[in-house]
């Protein structure tokens, strides 16, 4: 071991010092006349131990001079980088630069600086390719940039929409707002709330056509329900139906549709769900108010007929006077909803089943 020092020893003293060393391709015949003048030289007696020496040491030389070469370019490259960002911070370059363009715009005192240069650890293409590695960082920032304001605006849009749709809610929850409304009756109401204002940065339409989804969706649940609440109104000829007048109270209406669907439980456990399912109202609290203005409708067309028949007959005897039955102003009320509920049960079994 020692004897393998010793040559190593002499190996790094000597060779460095020879002028046509060459740690790539020297072979230790070459350099043997320069080794064999120390001692050291023959501390190793086999010649083929002190050619594999003499490799050894020539590929670690290599390995050597290949790290800090390495390391020259980086430091070059690090340097020409510093160079780059001083010229993007100036404004003077950006992800749209070509390497032309920038060198065409250079003065003499930025092409004599020694970051800028050419020399043994930077050639001219690998000052091209650094810029272009340069531009390349500048265009991933510019991306992700770009994401990240995408993300915001998709994220501010979002809870404009959101917002929106809640004043929808809260205006339908006020019965503001039912199934049928239409955009033209609601838009001078609902361009008044800051909800309208933000959602106008989406579009001049963007309003109307979330107005228009939200009611859709809503009517589209609407007309199922209230197409099974017809039927429980409207129940076979041997059952009696549920009428309702002017006078009469949601919370009986409700208690009624249960009765009438209890016969069965499917039906049962629907009514249930209609009448408690109030996002943003309940289908039967929007049927029963229906109902309601079409009983009062009914009942002033009646008191208007009424009154005519009575100035007709104000010059007639007492025995051609007109008598009203009992039940006749709840029949009338009830006449116009009964017949448009009855077209709307007389539907074909295909489109009640998809109903």
């Amino acid at each position: 071991m020692r004897a393998k020092d010793a040559f190593t020893d002499l190996l790094t003293e000597v060779l460095p010092t020879i002028d046509s060393f060459n740690p790539m391709s020297s072979r230790l015949v070459e350099m043997r006349d320069s080794l064999s003048k120390d001692d050291r030289f023959y501390a190793v007696e086999d010649e083929a131990a002190r050619e594999t020496l003499f490799l050894e040491f020539c590929e670690e030389v290599r390995k050597r001079d290949e790290r800090k070469r390495r390391n020259r370019k980086r430091e070059a490259k690090d340097s020409f980088f510093a160079f780059l960002k001083e010229h993007q911070e100036r404004g003077q370059l950006s992800f749209a630069s070509t390497w032309s363009s920038f060198f065409a715009a250079l003065g003499d005192e930025n092409k004599n600086d020694s970051r800028f240069q050419l020399s043994a650890r930077m050639s001219d293409s690998d000052r091209e390719l650094y810029f272009s590695d340069f531009v390349i960082e500048l265009q991933a920032e510019e991306d992700e940039k770009r994401r990240r304001i995408r993300d915001a605006r998709r994220r501010a849009e979002k809870a404009q929409r959101e917002a929106y749709r809640d004043l929808l809610t809260k205006l339908s929850s006020q019965l503001k707002i039912i199934p049928s409304t239409r955009w033209r009756n609601v838009e001078e109401v609902i361009s008044e709330e800051n909800e309208f204002k933000a959602i106008l940065d989406q579009g001049q339409e963007a309003p109307r056509q979330l107005f228009q989804d939200f009611i859709d969706g809503w009517n589209d649940i609407y007309r199922r329900d209230r197409l099974f609440l017809s039927r429980l109104l409207h129940p076979p000829a041997n059952k009696k139906g549920i009428i309702v007048t002017v006078e009469s109270k949601f919370d009986d209406f409700s208690k009624e549709l249960l009765e009438h669907a209890a016969f069965s439980p499917d039906q049962y456990s629907t009514t249930r769900h209609i009448l408690n399912h109030d996002n943003p109202v309940s289908s039967a609290r929007i049927y029963f108010n229906e109902l309601v203005t079409e009983a009062r409708e009914a009942t002033n067309k009646f008191s208007r007929r009424h009154s005519r028949r009575g100035s007709v007959n104000d010059d007639s005897s007492e025995d051609e006077g007109e008598i009203i039955e009992d039940g006749e102003l709840e029949d009338e009320a009830q006449e116009g909803k009964q017949k448009e509920d009855s077209n709307e049960n007389m539907a074909s079994p295909n489109q009640q089943l998809a109903n």
